[in-house]
């Protein structure tokens, strides 16, 4: 299991990405950020912009299946995105998580 997350400045792409996994079945849910700061250096000097964020639960062997998605879909204007661990959940909501995600 993973926890998939999706981070741009845009937030009604980040919508549309989280509409567009779930119709898929490639995450089981979507929790959308309201606005945060991202920090980044840029040369000698710190940047830093609004950005929104997704976070979805998903099977980990589905990421090669969402990445491929994201960029035929969005090629050079795919925001970033990465996954995390889950290193534990309980068996009861893992199950209800998966059951609808898409089968690998």
């Amino acid at each position: 299991m993973m926890s998939l997350q999706v981070i741009s400045e845009d937030l009604e792409l980040i919508n549309e990405i989280a509409d567009f996994l779930l119709s898929e079945s490639l995450i089981a849910n979507a929790l959308i950020s309201e606005e945060m700061r991202y920090k980044t250096r840029s040369g000698s000097t710190n940047a830093s912009v609004t950005v929104f964020s997704l976070k979805g639960i998903s099977k980990s062997l589905l990421f090669g299946r969402i990445s491929h998605k994201l960029r035929e879909r969005y090629g050079d204007g795919t925001p970033l995105f990465f996954s995390e661990p889950i290193i534990s959940i309980d068996p009861s909501h893992r199950e209800l998580l998966i059951r609808d995600l898409a089968k690998v």
